[in-house]
């Protein structure tokens, strides 16, 4: 492998805002909040095709909920409507300061939100990385942790929250079902943060990820893990240790208090995990998804506990 970078500071500001796609792209902007304050998480998530074709989805599910409330506006936008001010239906996303800070909201008839991130490090993006971003998963993407304000209204209810948010933002091809299987896990505390993404398709395995820390950014060159499934086949348990480009490792306990299942693909199913975490004995959030191809997630699931 060549030598790695890790001037994740200079990262072009340009990836920040809204790209030129293919007809076949695909842009999409995580923002998920953890809250286990209240026994919950949700994400407001933006996304747009290359042909135009956009789509908003506001979510929160968790323990506190019998049921996942969610709400979702599809429309075609402008090409020259920007991140500077991303608006379709009951959602607005502004970015407004490039990799720092991003205001986002939701109005709409059961969920009510008005946040403002603020990052707590660089963005990792894959670009950085000698073996780039899997192209069949986009051109790129960066991750990024960062605190959050929020003004949270659901069904009436008020949850004010001031706590930790996990934003991505890929953009490019998105090909859902080539992977077999995915694990896509963050962790941070604000001051430490973790993020893998690792990838299995066409009998390989790609791994992807950044250990923070003493104020320093390195990409991770191996992840040791455990975990338990329970009778859905979900994960309920998960402990991983890290080991960056300098040697350095970090050991985290997952707590995973709620998970929902979706699919942006009928070749897939993930599974998102939202969890409370001890990351080198501090406290944190975190989130622990595993995306399957889903013919063999219904076959596997009833030998889960069994075999898993």
């Amino acid at each position: 492998m060549s030598e790695l970078a890790t001037n994740f500071e200079e990262f072009p500001v340009e990836h920040a805002h809204r790209h030129r796609l293919a007809e076949n792209g695909r842009e999409s902007l995580a923002h998920i909040f953890l809250m286990p304050e209240y026994g919950m998480a949700g994400f407001l998530y933006p996304s747009m095709l290359g042909t135009g074709d956009a789509r908003g989805m506001a979510c929160f599910f968790g323990p506190s909920f019998p049921q996942q409330v969610e709400e979702s506006h599809n429309g075609v936008i402008a090409e020259d409507m920007t991140f500077a001010d991303w608006r379709l239906g009951p959602m607005r996303m502004a970015v407004t300061e490039p990799h720092k800070k991003v205001s986002i909201s939701w109005v709409g008839e059961r969920i009510k939100v008005a946040a403002e991130f603020e990052a707590t490090h660089p963005p990792y993006a894959f670009s950085m990385h000698p073996r780039g971003n899997p192209p069949y998963f986009g051109d790129n993407r960066t991750e990024q942790h960062g605190r959050v304000s929020a003004t949270i209204e659901i069904d009436g209810k008020s949850f004010p929250h001031e706590g930790l948010m996990i934003r991505d933002h890929s953009w490019g091809p998105r090909i859902w079902g080539i992977n077999q299987h995915y694990k896509w896990i963050h962790a941070t505390t604000g001051e430490a943060s973790m993020h893998f993404f690792e990838m299995q398709a066409f009998g390989k395995t790609e791994l992807r990820g950044f250990l923070f820390k003493e104020g320093k950014m390195r990409h991770l060159v191996d992840v040791d893990y455990t975990f338990a499934f329970d009778e859905a086949m979900l994960q309920r348990e998960f402990r991983v240790t890290v080991t960056d480009s300098d040697g350095r490792q970090s050991s985290i306990e997952y707590d995973i208090y709620g998970t929902l299942q979706s699919s942006h693909d009928p070749k897939t199913v993930i599974n998102t995990g939202c969890a409370k975490v001890r990351f080198d004995g501090a406290d944190g959030v975190g989130v622990c998804e595993f995306n399957w191809n889903r013919n063999y997630f219904d076959f596997a699931k009833d030998y889960a506990v069994r075999y898993g």
